[in-house]
């Protein structure tokens, strides 16, 4: 699987940084050389390495990112980080935006208004990269690869990739440290309602009204 994934990574991302894909929230990471501590700020996103290995430094915990783990950021953090990469191995990876919307409406159809989130939220987490949640992954890769597939089913493959780390091994801390910020808690109460209400008419209020 991650064969493949190298490969499918290596002719989506032919130089190094970051490279946009067909969705604009998807982008490719590529380092051919080792770097440093180097202070980063990253985007709330799910951040999955195919080859070689990162490291991110919060306070005093560290964060690894590699084949075996993802990183789930819910939050925009500064942090720092570590690369291990060489040309002949270089690092290879992807990094999907959460999109707050859609990530609301799937936490609003896991968890009910009035059930508790049992899990301490956490804004940063390394999670261990389970079979489903990697093929996602690998699937998304193969739709990226063809302008037809990545406008058709892209999109919901990235919900099914949202969807996979909300119920994976760390999923409940995600969702608790989701619900914890009002933006993202206004939407949620928002869609509830459209959910539950449909038939009636929505009323919209007029800024300054």
């Amino acid at each position: 699987m991650f064969d493949e994934m190298v490969s499918l990574i290596c002719g989506l991302a032919p130089n190094e940084g970051y490279t946009r894909s067909l969705l604009d929230d998807v982008r490719f990471m590529r380092s051919n050389r080792p770097l440093g501590r180097t202070p980063v700020v990253y985007e709330p996103s799910i951040v999955i390495v195919c080859q070689g290995h990162k490291r991110g430094y919060l306070a005093d915990k560290v964060y690894f990112y590699d084949k075996q783990h993802y990183l789930v950021l819910s939050v925009p953090l500064p942090f720092y980080t570590e690369t291990e990469a060489s040309p002949q191995e270089p690092l290879l990876a992807v990094a999907v935006s959460l999109d707050r919307t859609v990530l609301s409406e799937l936490v609003m159809l896991l968890d009910s208004p009035d059930s508790p989130l049992h899990a301490a939220p956490e804004g940063i987490i390394s999670t261990p990269l389970d079979a489903s949640l990697a093929d996602t992954a690998l699937r998304l890769l193969r739709a990226l690869s063809s302008p037809q597939e990545a406008k058709i089913i892209g999109p919901q493959l990235v919900r099914e990739l949202y969807y996979r780390a909300l119920v994976g091994e760390r999923g409940g801390a995600i969702r608790a440290a989701l619900a914890n910020q009002g933006h993202f808690a206004n939407i949620a109460r928002v869609l509830q309602h459209i959910h539950l209400d449909f038939p009636q008419p929505l009323p919209i209020r007029r800024p300054g009204k």
